[in-house]
């Protein structure tokens, strides 16, 4: 089956990598050198497979060989470290780690969750998705099966458990999503994705400019702090959040 319309993609909860969105950067990225650039593809933390099925389908429309891996634990958010506090945002403005006016937006961001909810907001209450409790890898499974996908590889487990030399998982990335949250998930995939990047192979960073998650920008920036490739950011577009990736320029 061939999706064409946004109506399609919205009702089977699949990111429309056809329309011009948030992660235009990756897709374009994965377009234009997925022939040039050797390795696969891997989205650490799928959810219910919102952007996974959209990378395998955008493979499939290519004619690439390549595959996607898909890390999760598809069982909700693991505990929480204190950097993941809302209060931590604070601490990255007066570092100089962000800038003021994401500060405000973060401040903004849970004034206005609080409205809407009537109470007080946390990690776990402040995302759309709360803790990402109701991920299904069921759901997930019944997408792949549904549209006859074959280029979905996916790692169920605890990240401490399945990011390990035991695992024996061989492959290179060409290119990574990482939309793992939290700051010990970003710790534990950051090193395991880095260091099996391709020369030139490109890694979005979905919560660099978070309003929800703190300790996905403290990890980040404390993993790449001694590292000569450094975040960068897309050309912000009207509107838009920021949205920061780093290429491995430096083997």
């Amino acid at each position: 089956m061939t999706l064409e319309n946004d109506w399609e993609f919205n009702v089977l909860q699949i990111y429309n990598y056809k329309l011009t969105g948030k992660l235009d950067g990756y897709f374009d990225f994965i377009r234009n050198n997925h022939d040039k650039i050797e390795g696969d593809i891997c989205e650490i933390g799928v959810y219910r497979g919102f952007s996974i099925i959209a990378t395998a389908l955008l493979l499939k429309e290519l004619g690439s060989s390549k595959k996607i891996w898909g890390f999760d634990s598809f069982s909700g958010f693991p505990a929480y470290h204190e950097n993941d506090s809302l209060d931590k945002f604070k601490d990255l403005y007066d570092n100089g780690i962000i800038s003021e006016n994401h500060f405000q937006n973060c401040q903004l961001n849970v004034q206005l969750k609080e409205f809407m909810s009537g109470k007080s907001v946390s990690p776990s209450t402040i995302s759309s998705s709360m803790d990402f409790s109701k991920t299904s890898l069921q759901l997930l499974q019944s997408k792949i099966d549904f549209f006859e996908l074959d280029n979905i590889i996916l790692v169920d487990g605890n990240y401490q458990e399945t990011m390990t030399d035991k695992m024996h998982i061989n492959a290179s990335f060409m290119a990574s999503l990482m939309d793992c949250d939290l700051y010990e998930s970003h710790k534990i995939a950051l090193p395991f994705v880095w260091g099996r990047m391709q020369k030139d192979g490109y890694m979005f960073l979905d919560e660099y400019y978070s309003l929800k998650f703190p300790g996905a920008r403290i990890a980040t920036s404390d993993f790449f702090s001694d590292k000569s490739d450094k975040p960068e950011m897309h050309i912000k577009k009207s509107m838009d959040f920021e949205r920061w990736f780093v290429q491995k320029i430096n083997k």
